[in-house]
């Protein structure tokens, strides 16, 4: 990362080696923490992001995240935590590219349920105890053009009633089983799912899954699967859909941190 003095603040990153990549999200939360501090500069961003873009991941509140915090220690910001990734949570909401990601990712680690919204500091976040054999298994495509979403009275409303009956199932009571069951059966309500995802989501069940469903939102899927059953749900979707990414990712890690 590297910042200089500018007249006209600008912003430019490279994202995996590409600087023609528009990480606008990105580019936002900067421009918004800049501007809060009536700062002057031209910023240059280097990024990678190991999961797909664009396939419902959260990669772009993670990179808005990771470049908010990055800057505001270069600069010395004197400020908590969640007030330098609130910017990265407003840029999201401006460009319509999450739904409170930022929010529990930013000090929170592991499986759990934001049972109350809010931007970082003010989202609540329940955790369970997560099965140390469990991993997440997941199948990509080319990514949707990003479109905002719900994008109609009626599907936000649809949207609002499967959330708040998937939060009263992953909280009644709550546990890693519970919270599984309530995502599952949100993307399966919600309706998003192609014939080539519902294949999938069937064929990862089928093969030992805990759950699977569609990623919010994205033309991508992911299963919970223990590692007894691992290689199993993983020949099935290589051999149903050889173009598609499969990855296999653990559970937990840590919060967002300056390394």
């Amino acid at each position: 990362m590297t910042l200089r003095t500018a007249s006209k603040p600008k912003i430019h990153v490279t994202m995996n080696g590409d600087p023609r990549y528009k990480a606008r999200t990105t580019s936002k939360a900067v421009e918004l923490l800049l501007g809060s501090l009536g700062i002057a500069k031209s910023v240059e961003i280097r990024q990678r992001v190991e999961v797909p873009i664009g396939c419902g991941f959260g990669s772009s509140s993670a990179s808005a995240l990771s470049a908010v915090m990055a800057v505001g220690s270069a600069l010395g910001v004197r400020r908590g935590k969640a007030r330098v990734a609130s910017f990265a949570h407003s840029a999201e909401i401006i460009c319509g590219t999450g739904l409170g990601t930022v929010s529990s990712t930013y000090d929170h680690e592991g499986t759990g349920v934001v049972s109350s919204p809010g931007g970082p500091g003010i989202a609540e976040v329940k955790a369970v105890r997560t099965p140390r054999e469990a991993r997440v298994v997941t199948a990509s495509f080319e990514p949707w053009e990003k479109k905002p979403f719900p994008s109609s009275p009626g599907a936000r409303k649809r949207a609002d009633d499967l959330g708040a009956d998937a939060l009263r199932r992953a909280t009644s009571p709550l546990s890693f089983k519970s919270i599984l069951e309530a995502g599952e059966g949100f993307s399966r309500g919600l309706g998003l799912e192609t014939p080539q995802m519902r294949r999938l989501i069937e064929l990862a069940k089928g093969a030992g899954a805990l759950a699977a469903g569609q990623n919010m939102v994205g033309n991508a899927i992911h299963a919970v699967v223990l590692e007894g059953h691992l290689e199993r749900v993983l020949s099935s979707l290589r051999a149903s859909s050889p173009q598609a990414r499969i990855d296999v990712f653990s559970i937990g890690g840590a919060p967002a941190k300056l390394l």
